[in-house]
């Protein structure tokens, strides 16, 4: 109770910090005890915890092969209005860690087999962690939820670079967990590339083929001039046949254009060559990550000084208390003598 009420005093009233002193000095053996003892039981409490091993990559994004419409900037235009442009610009390297982040790529990461067993037999990661060879929908989200605290991702758009981070239970399979994700980041990067490169086959396809009865539109209407005026002297006939020619040229320029733009978007369609270029490959770590005993038992010695103050200060704020009430009764004792 005096504790208690020294407390509320530091609080409210404050408290002589030489008194605090005295009190911490008194009661050294306590102060050491609180600031060594915490310091060892949280060093032991994270030697006792699961170790974890930390590896990952370091990616430069390829924006892959642009399709460049030359002179159509209206038909790239219409083509990014429908959503079919999505190939003809820079990709944002804060997409491809959008897909790391994706549950997609960590079901894919979670379901692979790595040497998890007592004797190196092969496990996926919901079963190590589950403790069951068949895991139950709960404990298949509660394994997505823990890789994702154990992953971390990074992009710089500046230089188109994206990294990631990801912790395993032991060092061969932090590294091999790192690979399947790259593996697995890859693998969704080119299905998002063929996608966009199927969609806009479709639409240069259907723009080529209008292109090709525009322009053989073009051409029976100069043939059919051509079958009205068998000379062609008069300035009239020979300025319309200039209009002709030239609206051909045109629709003739477009259509060999968007040929050759459907035959990259065809190539596009069907390319399987891989979408990121590594920088730093995943390696096994060498030492673990988490938990640093260290940190943690310097933390707990910071907490330990920290509670051995506070207790410090009630007893010093309970004892100036006790003095202030009894400096009255002495000075009546006095005045009787």
């Amino acid at each position: 109770m005096n504790l208690f009420a020294g407390m509320r005093q530091v609080f409210y009233e404050g408290v002589d910090t030489r008194l605090v002193w005295r009190r911490l000095l008194a009661k050294g053996r306590r102060t050491v005890g609180l600031i060594a003892g915490s310091a060892v039981l949280a060093v032991l409490v994270s030697l006792a915890l699961p170790r974890w091993y930390e590896s990952g990559a370091t990616l430069i994004v390829d924006t892959g092969q642009q399709l460049s419409l030359g002179g159509g900037g209206g038909l790239a235009g219409l083509a990014s209005q429908l959503g079919f442009g999505a190939g003809l610009g820079n990709t944002n390297p804060q997409f491809y860690e959008s897909l790391l982040k994706t549950r997609s790529l960590r079901e894919h990461v979670l379901g692979a087999r790595y040497p998890l067993g007592p004797n190196g037999e092969l496990q996926s990661l919901e079963q190590y962690w589950s403790h069951a060879e068949q895991p139950t929908p709960r404990d298949h989200l509660r394994s997505l939820k823990k890789l994702e605290s154990h992953m971390e991702t990074n992009a710089t758009p500046r230089i188109t670079q994206v990294s990631f981070k990801i912790e395993g239970p032991s060092k061969q399979v932090a590294k091999l967990m790192a690979d399947t994700t790259l593996a697995a980041l890859n693998e969704l990067v080119i299905q998002v590339r063929r996608k966009h490169a199927t969609a806009e086959r479709e639409f240069l396809e259907e723009r080529w083929h209008e292109m090709a009865d525009s322009l053989a539109l073009h051409e029976e209407a100069l043939r059919h001039f051509y079958e009205r005026n068998q000379v062609l002297t008069a300035p009239a006939l020979r300025f319309e046949e200039a209009r002709l020619r030239r609206e051909i040229d045109r629709f003739q320029g477009i259509y060999t254009q968007l040929g050759s733009q459907v035959e990259q978007a065809r190539i596009q369609e069907v390319r399987d060559t891989p979408a990121l270029t590594v920088v730093d490959a995943p390696t096994e770590p060498v030492k673990k990550s988490s938990p640093h005993g260290s940190v943690w038992g310097l933390t707990a010695a910071i907490l330990g000084a920290a509670l051995a103050l506070l207790l410090a200060m009630g007893e010093a704020a309970s004892m100036q208390t006790q003095a202030v009430r009894l400096k009255p009764a002495g000075i009546r004792r006095t005045e009787q003598g």
